[in-house]
């Protein structure tokens, strides 16, 4: 029997009811040392060394500072550490804790799976199986061998089955093509090339247009380029995973996300926050906070597409030359940038795709479970 794959959102959700009933923080680690889900702040990143430690030990638990450490074995085998924040006495704490341990160790086992294709490359896709595991598995499972593209496909609300039956039933060619739910929202695609009659960018849209019409859900796709070998599969579904994530964030106009066509987004995505705030105060000073309208949004972005052209912007916009001039001097007031010249104009479409970038890492930082952020 395989390890069952539980996503971080259900762990995060069983260790949260377990503090509403007990009053006690819990800190859910993988043997290895990975953050897998948690109840409060992110711990000390000496608690990451004490847990690699702690189970490598012969120990079944272990007090340190004021947390307890008990392993979790799963099929005789540790796989996981759970961290039970001391709340009165040890003893009883100690009791929770247990309780607690059992509750996760069942929650794997009641999900667990016998090998097959879904879960082989589920597990695969998230880097659980050494070059050699994979190789071995393959051996009962026979993924059929060839070149495949990894869609990785992001839904707007939770996938359900008419979802799954939709892309089955269009996009998956039995015993070639293969569909996996990684997590709540996002399925992948894996579709042999051997089997596609459209360019990859055009199967992409073809898969977000009939979601819309056939199950009426909205999607993003991300993708990269063809992967020759199963080994390549963790490596490619990364990469679209990466696409995915700096599209969406930068350009939120578009629905497909191709890797290696991500242009500034992927450098300033790599940025640390010192940078970030450096090039703003640089660019823009004491503009650097001011929010525009939506008005003044779609000015900016209506003389961007005509290639700063004033008078085919205003022609477009259904008003007059010089109302688009004042609408420009009064945006020119408002950051201290003339976008009606070249240079002002990439310094303000930069310094708008770092202050996303910006705000999108406080917004993961402040609302986002600890188990989630490790993943991303």
């Amino acid at each position: 029997m395989a390890e069952a794959h539980i996503s971080g959102k259900k762990l995060t959700q069983a260790l949260r009811e377990m503090k509403e009933i007990s009053r006690m923080d819990f800190v859910l680690f993988s043997k290895k040392g990975k953050l897998l889900a948690s109840t409060c702040p992110e711990p000390d990143m000496k608690m990451q060394e004490f847990v690699t430690q702690f189970g490598k030990s012969m120990a079944e638990s272990q007090t340190i500072q004021d947390w307890i450490f008990l392993k979790i074995e799963i099929n005789e085998k540790t796989e996981h550490i759970l961290l039970v924040n001391k709340n009165g006495s040890e003893d009883s704490s100690y009791v929770i804790g247990r309780m607690a341990a059992c509750q996760i160790r069942n929650l794997y086992l009641s999900a667990q799976e016998p090998v097959n294709e879904a879960n082989f490359l589920r597990r695969m896709l998230h880097g659980d199986y050494s070059e050699r595991q994979i190789r071995e598995e393959n051996q009962a499972v026979r993924l059929k061998s060839g070149s495949y593209l990894l869609y990785v496909i992001r839904l707007a609300t939770e996938q359900d089955e008419i979802v799954m039956e939709t892309l089955k039933n269009l996009f998956v060619l039995y015993n070639i093509d293969y569909l996996v739910d990684v997590e709540e929202d996002c399925v992948v695609l894996i579709k042999n090339v051997q089997g596609m009659e459209m360019k990859a960018e055009q199967y992409a849209r073809c898969i977000i247009d009939n979601l819309q019409t056939e199950a009426m859900i909205n999607a993003w796709v991300g993708y990269s380029d063809p992967a020759d070998s199963f080994l390549d599969f963790r490596s490619r579904y990364q990469q679209a995973c990466t696409a995915l994530q700096i599209g969406t964030v930068f350009y939120d106009e578009g629905r497909v996300f191709y890797y290696r066509h991500l242009g500034l987004g992927r450098i300033i995505q790599q940025l640390p926050p010192e940078l970030c705030d450096l090039f703003l105060e640089e660019v823009l000073g004491e503009h650097a906070e001011v929010e525009l309208d939506e008005e003044t949004l779609a000015t900016i972005n209506q003389l961007f597409d005509n290639n700063l052209n004033i008078s085919e912007t205003a022609r477009q916009l259904f008003i007059h030359r010089n109302t688009l001039v004042y609408r420009l001097e009064r945006i020119e007031k408002k950051l201290g940038l003339d976008i009606r010249t070249f240079e002002d104009a990439m310094l303000f479409k930069i310094a708008m795709m770092v202050r996303t970038h910006r705000k999108q890492r406080e917004h993961l930082l402040e609302d986002k479970p600890m188990a989630e952020l490790s993943h991303t």
